[in-house]
């Protein structure tokens, strides 16, 4: 039985899939009756499922994966400025066997435009926006609406990312975004650390722990103490580093979300680049050939936290394909779980995972 095309159509460009989106034609399931809630970050939460920021694209996707049962919703990185995408194709299938590992990507992978995945375990994709964003006069009011469009236990986060721009800092530009997230409704903020698809610094801010912990400092201190704040981080390849990190930034923290894709060079058949436009040679890996690496994050982390004592919340992502999925990284010391590619194929992931109970 092959797997259906996914909600968010990768044949089309980042701004038709922002107007027209999400692409479903099946049937909104039934609510399942809640367990109790858990706490996420002090706020009520249904379950500890739920949708890192890539696909949900604005408040139409937010309302369609909060009716579809995931609870944790975190509205796709925005700006305090606008800031168009790269070109189509963003997303690829990338051909790959086994679990991949930093070490594999020093190869290129081949990327192309279609396959007829057969099941969860066949799809690995690559993606390449580049952090695109309205201009916040649209995406605080489509936040506000999106506020409007989630049920009782489930929790609007927003990420939000700056840069250096107009003689402000990078810290002063993060703090300025947060700050208007928060006042345009998110219950959380979470500060992007981590993209491998832009061109400036702001994309690899985990892999410097000083600059990381400075950053949320500032925004720490824009946003007071009553919005809960989360760093979303990449590849964390050692024990040391995941150290020199959590000791930076978690003073300021209420949790940390990892990882957000793997880095690699990506080509057509031909051996030609894959992705058209200068700069975008190498682009972010996701879906179910990062599981393991991913994993692999999450138990430094865990580690990591445990150790030092902090209460601070580990959200798992990456490669959670199935409901199994979930629970492996529920295992592996994280304390929620969030799915972007599997939800994109599989929409009922989070219906799925409520009917088994796993939480």
């Amino acid at each position: 039985m092959l797997i259906a095309d996914p909600v968010y159509a990768i044949e089309k460009s980042y701004d038709e899939n922002y107007l027209e989106g999400p692409v479903f034609h099946g049937r909104i399931p039934k609510t399942i009756p809640e367990p109790p809630p858990v706490s996420f970050l002090g706020i009520s939460s249904n379950s500890r499922l739920g949708i890192p920021a890539g696909p949900l694209l604005n408040s139409e996707w937010i309302g369609f994966y909060a009716r579809m049962g995931f609870d944790l919703l975190v509205y796709k990185t925005v700006r305090t400025h606008a800031h168009p995408s790269y070109s189509a194709p963003n997303c690829l299938y990338v051909s790959v066997s086994g679990d991949l590992t930093p070490e594999a990507l020093s190869t290129p992978l081949i990327g192309i435009p279609r396959i007829e995945p057969g099941s969860m375990r066949d799809i690995t994709i690559t993606n390449s926006f580049g952090m695109p964003s309205q201009d916040p006069s649209v995406w605080q009011k489509d936040v506000a609406l999106a506020r409007t469009k989630i049920g009782r236990g489930q929790v609007l986060i927003v990420s939000v990312v700056g840069t250096e721009r107009g003689g402000e800092s990078i810290g002063d530009n993060f703090a300025r975004a947060a700050k208007m997230a928060a006042e345009a409704g998110a219950m959380a903020i979470e500060m992007n650390f981590s993209c491998p698809n832009v061109k400036g610094s702001e994309g690899q801010l985990f892999q410097d722990p000083q600059a990381a912990g400075e950053i949320a400092r500032r925004v720490r201190r824009e946003l007071g103490t009553s919005t809960p704040l989360i760093a979303k981080v990449g590849y964390i390849e050692s024990d040391i580093a995941a150290r020199e990190l959590v000791r930076a930034v978690a003073p300021h923290l209420d949790g940390i979300a990892a990882i957000n894709t793997l880095s690699a060079t990506i080509i057509n058949p031909e051996g030609r680049p894959a992705l058209p436009g200068e700069g975008r040679e190498r682009s972010g890996v996701c879906g179910n050939g990062i599981r393991k690496a991913a994993l692999g994050v999450v138990s430094r982390l865990a580690r990591e936290i445990s150790s030092q004592k902090l209460s601070l919340s580990l959200i798992g992502v990456g490669g959670i394909m199935t409901v199994e999925d979930v629970d492996l990284f529920l295992s592996a010391g994280a304390d929620f779980a969030m799915t972007a590619t599997g939800a994109m194929w599989d929409p009922f992931l989070a219906y799925h995972m409520k009917q088994q109970n796993l939480r």
